[in-house]
């Protein structure tokens, strides 16, 4: 378990995601917002996360709730589930049945989107995170059409430091946002918490496109509900 340099506070978040990298990255976020935080990683790289996610859904949803729970007893009064993959790949009925504290998950956000735009597009982990945003997209507006991606590589470059520029530079993203805005799409949802690295650095060279990072709507629901 490890934690940010907020010593107090009415709201203490208990930070789960997939691996260290984006654990620090929520923290890192919320010490930016004055917002007192622990975090705990689920694995240790991101090709695991995957593995698991893929193999076992049940075994998935326990190791989040054991970390909810030692989260909860170290004082920590909300949880994050700082990680979209691990978000939709967990049982979040189970989750928030479970929990003692009020949970918030990426997932939650994307769904209030649905009443804002009806054309996405989505750059994520790996397919089964693609797979699973796009499912709850459409379980809020079933007229909305995605247009997803899934690439593990851009999360490994950013686990190895590689500069953000250079990281949407190899991955060919300006070119991407590029054709998604000629196929209508009106928001590319960074549907990985590891995306918030190369936010700055995509956001310059992206023309007639929104980006989006759950980040700042996930707090500002805990602030709203918790606080």
């Amino acid at each position: 378990m490890i934690s940010n340099n907020i010593d107090s506070g009415e709201l203490a978040v208990g930070v789960i995601a997939g691996t260290l990298t984006d654990t620090k990255f929520g923290l890192n976020y919320l010490e930016a917002q004055q917002t007192r935080a622990l975090g705990i990683s689920i694995s240790q790289t991101p090709q695991a996360q995957t593995n698991l996610q893929a193999l076992d859904r049940d075994a998935l949803t326990q190791l989040v709730l054991n970390a909810m729970d030692t989260l909860v007893a170290a004082g920590m009064n909300a949880i994050m589930i700082y990680c979209n993959s691990l978000s939709g790949a967990i049982n979040l009925e189970r989750v928030h049945a479970h929990s003692q504290v009020k949970v918030v998950t990426p997932i939650e956000v994307y769904q209030q989107l649905t009443k804002q735009y009806r054309n996405f597009g989505l750059l994520a982990a790996n397919c089964q995170s693609t797979a699973n945003i796009e499912k709850n997209i459409l379980a809020f507006n079933p007229t909305a059409k995605v247009i997803g991606i899934g690439n593990l590589q851009i999360v490994e470059d950013i686990e190895a430091n590689l500069p953000p520029e250079m990281i949407v530079n190899l991955h060919a993203l300006k070119e991407l946002t590029s054709a998604l805005t000629k196929s209508g799409v009106q928001i590319l949802i960074l549907g990985c918490t590891h995306f918030d690295y190369i936010f700055e650095a995509l956001d310059k060279i992206s023309k007639d496109i929104r980006l989006f990072l759950p980040s700042e709507a996930m707090l500002n629901i805990l602030r709203r509900e918790v606080v």
